[in-house]
């Protein structure tokens, strides 16, 4: 007691003892304090680790997910999924033990991803320290099923087109009509001054599609195109002559893009007046010489790359394809690199 009110004194003395607080502070473990703590001490110094923990918030174990949702012409199942961590640096979403999804720091603790194949898929979590050392994990797994009806024709309806069958279409597989809006991108032939519906077959209209939304990044709100559907053969003559290789403009799975046209202008970028012809093995980024070739040649490139068609033929492939892209579904090439067999032969003078 005496050893209390000499401190008491001395405290007294040296005008008092600034830089403590009265011992009513919630204490770490959630009672009162029972000894006054120095303002200028940092509590974490003597803060008790956090546990590391980590939990899948969303979706719930055993959860049914419909493969509802259009990406790259196929029908996925995208699912947003949704953890709780603490005392963790990072969490690692990994699909089926070995596919990593996303990697996620907190405070944003929740990403999408796309299941194209029906079936249970295993899900984990695994939180991880500042090395990539995993110090705890979770697991779900979900079930990912098909939609009641996967056809081409569904798609359609789920991309939002306007669209109708079509009895009959000689060489075409499943004959479509589209109106020639899509994706806010406007289609016409060269030969008309207004957009015309279009003949097709129904797997080609999901492409163009793609081909709206990439070419609108451009501020292109217009396709000129040349034709999709013409029953011949490559170069000419007849497919049912059995003398020939048809042309994927036979089976309606082809268009010749011609020009591209600029929102709220009258401009284009022309394949036939502003692309300008390199060389036959291209390689991307290709050297471009204007403002409208390099967009047209960037355009080309993602047409590739982004495999939105299979075939992509510039007017770098030959005289023939001077004035347009040809593009169609054919499995295979024909951008960069050598050529495929059945397509038009090359022409000397191209470089390489």
């Amino acid at each position: 007691m005496r050893g209390m009110v000499g401190v008491a004194a001395l405290c007294a003395l040296l005008s008092g003892c600034g830089g403590e607080v009265s011992g009513d502070e919630p204490s770490r473990d959630g009672g009162i304090a029972d000894a006054s703590i120095p303002l200028d001490a940092d509590p974490a110094i003597d803060a008790a680790p956090v546990t590391p923990l980590v939990a899948f918030e969303s979706p719930a174990d055993g959860a049914r997910i419909v493969r509802d949702t259009i990406e790259d012409e196929s029908w996925v199942a995208r699912v947003e999924l949704v953890v709780r961590a603490e005392g963790v640096d990072h969490v690692v979403l990994i699909a089926d033990g070995s596919t990593e999804l996303a990697t996620l720091r907190p405070p944003m603790l929740s990403a999408f991803a796309s299941f194209a194949a029906d079936g249970a898929r295993l899900l984990t979590a695994s939180g991880r320290d500042a090395s990539g050392a995993e110090l705890v994990r979770d697991e779900i797994t979900i079930e990912i099923a098909a939609p009641a009806d996967e056809s081409c024709h569904a798609m359609l309806d789920a991309l939002g087109l306007e669209w109708e069958p079509i009895a009959s279409l000689r060489g075409v597989a499943d004959p479509v009509r589209v109106q020639p809006e899509i994706a806010g991108v406007r289609y016409r032939s060269a030969s008309q001054s207004m957009p015309t519906a279009m003949s097709m077959d129904c797997e080609l209209a999901p492409r163009l599609v793609r081909l709206s939304e990439l070419i609108s990044t451009y501020g292109i709100d217009e396709v000129i195109h040349l034709g999709i559907y013409n029953y011949r053969c490559i170069g000419g003559g007849d497919p049912d002559s059995g003398t020939c290789t048809p042309s994927q403009h036979a089976y309606a799975r082809a268009i010749d893009l011609h020009a591209f046209g600029l929102a709220d202008s009258d401009a284009t970028y022309s394949t036939e007046d502003d692309f300008v012809i390199t060389r036959r093995a291209d390689t991307c980024p290709m050297v471009s010489s204007s403002e409208p070739d390099r967009v047209l040649k960037e355009i080309a490139c993602a047409l590739w790359s982004e495999r939105i068609f299979q075939i992509v033929l510039t007017p770098n492939y030959n005289d023939a394809h001077r004035n347009h892209y040809h593009v169609d579904l054919t499995a295979g090439s024909m951008y960069l690199g050598s050529g495929v067999e059945g397509v038009d032969p090359i022409v000397g003078g191209l470089g390489d």
